[in-house]
């Protein structure tokens, strides 16, 4: 290497994990009475659970059980991600019959 001038390198995976992830420390929240706990569920809540992409995978994982993105909610509609909108959104439905 000392008589290298230039190092080309690959790094996905090989410095890294390959694998997203989130710092559910690094979760800022700017409404009152609204915890991150409540931010990471309602992003779960809008990522889909069936044949996820990378980031809905990180943001299900960061919830103690995956299956509490669904728990006691019916799903009435998801709009999914689009570059246009740059968002994902979930209408649905709560264990007390009120809908989000």
């Amino acid at each position: 290497m000392a008589g290298m001038d230039v190092l080309c390198s690959d790094k996905t995976g090989t410095l890294t994990l390959n694998k997203l992830s989130v710092d559910k420390n690094l979760v800022e929240v700017f409404v009152k009475g609204v915890d991150a706990n409540s931010v990471v569920l309602m992003a779960a809540r809008a990522s889909r659970t069936d044949n996820q992409d990378a980031i809905d995978s990180a943001i299900v994982g960061m919830l103690a059980d995956p299956k509490e993105a669904r728990a006691d909610i019916q799903e009435v509609h998801l709009l999914p991600f689009n570059p246009t909108d740059k968002r994902t959104a979930l209408t649905y439905i709560d264990g007390d019959g009120k809908m989000h």
